[in-house]
C-alpha cells in the first residue's frame, strides 16, 4: 500500500524542524535546561502561595495551575500552526504548491511533539514531587479537548485572515487576548473576580470563549465529572456552541483574507 504523497509531505516537514532543532546543540541544551528550569519555577511558586480552590473545582492552587500548563503543551500548539500562515509566507508557501492544510499540519507536527514531550517533565515533577491531584474523567477530557481545540483554532483563523489584509495586529485578537488575561480564569477561578473587582464582574468572563477552554479542560481533568450529571453537560454544550460558531467563521474570515490579498494582489506584502 503506497503512502500518499500529503502524508510524506508532513513527515518530511517534522523531520526539517527535528533536524533543524537538533543541529543547534547549544540551543537545544539552553531550551531543554529553561524547561527545567519553569518546571521547577512553576512548582515552587504555585507550592508557596498554594490554597484550596473549592468553589469551583474543589482542588488545590497548584493542580488548577497544572491544567493550565496542560493547555498550553497540548493545545497552543496548534495555533502557533496557522498562525505561522501570515503575509510573510503565504506567497512563499502557495508558490510550492503544497495544499495548505497539509503545510499547517507540517509546521505544528515538531512543534506538538516536543511539546509533549517537555509536558512529561511537569507531569512526573508535578505529581510526585508538588503532589498535583488530578481527578479525571477520560470521556470528558476528550470532549473538552476537541471543543477548546475548535476554539482555539476558530480564533487562530480569525487573526489570521485579518493580519492578512492589515498587514499587523487585527483589533478584534487583540481586544480578546487582552480581556482573556483578567477575566479568562487562567490563573485564577474566575468567581474571584467578584471579590477583587465588583460583584457580578464573573459575568463578563463567560462571554469569552477562553474561559471555556480553561473552564472545560479544568472540569474534566480536577473534578472527574458525572456522564449523568446535567451541569457537565450544560458547560459543554454551552462551549460546544462557541466552537461551532467561532471554527467555520474563523475559516470563512481566513478565506475572506486570501482571496482579498490575492485580488488586490497583496499578498506577500508586508
Amino acid at each position: 500500500m503506497q503512502v500518499p504523497i500529503s502524508v510524506k509531505q508532513i513527515v518530511a516537514f517534522t523531520k526539517r524542524d527535528a533536524i533543524s532543532w537538533a543541529s543547534y546543540k547549544t540551543a537545544a541544551v539552553i531550551s531543554i535546561i529553561n524547561i527545567l528550569v519553569a518546571v521547577l519555577s512553576w512548582g515552587i511558586g504555585a507550592s508557596f502561595v498554594n490554597k484550596p480552590v473549592t468553589i469551583m473545582y474543589d482542588t488545590d492552587y497548584i493542580s488548577f495551575l497544572f491544567v493550565s500548563v496542560a493547555i498550553g503543551s497540548m493545545l497552543m500548539p496548534l495555533v502557533q500552526g496557522v498562525s505561522q500562515l501570515n503575509p510573510w509566507t503565504l506567497e512563499t508557501i502557495m508558490m510550492t504548491g503544497v495544499n495548505t492544510s497539509v503545510f499547517i499540519l507540517g509546521q505544528i507536527m515538531w512543534t506538538y511533539i516536543f511539546s509533549l514531550i517537555t509536558f512529561v517533565p511537569y507531569v512526573f515533577i508535578g505529581i510526585f514531587f508538588f503532589h498535583v491531584n488530578l481527578n479525571m474523567n477520560i470521556i470528558a477530557v476528550i470532549l473538552s479537548f476537541i471543543i477548546s481545540a475548535a476554539i482555539l483554532l476558530g480564533l487562530a483563523m480569525i487573526s489570521t485572515g485579518l493580519r492578512i489584509v492589515t498587514k499587523s495586529t487585527d483589533p478584534v485578537t487583540y481586544v480578546l487576548n487582552t480581556l482573556q488575561s483578567l477575566f479568562s480564569g487562567s490563573v485564577f477561578p474566575v468567581i474571584y473576580l467578584d471579590v477583587i473587582l465588583f460583584p457580578g464582574a464573573s459575568l463578563i468572563s463567560w462571554f469569552l470563549p477562553q474561559t471555556w477552554v480553561y473552564h472545560l479542560c479544568r472540569l474534566s481533568m480536577l473534578s472527574n465529572p458525572s456522564l449523568l450529571d446535567p451541569a457537565f453537560w450544560l458547560a459543554i454544550v454551552a462551549g460546544a456552541i462557541f466552537a461551532v460558531i467561532l471554527f467555520p467563521f474563523g475559516y470563512k474570515i481566513f478565506t475572506w483574507g486570501l482571496n482579498r490579498s490575492k485580488k488586490e494582489g497583496t499578498l506577500g506584502w508586508f
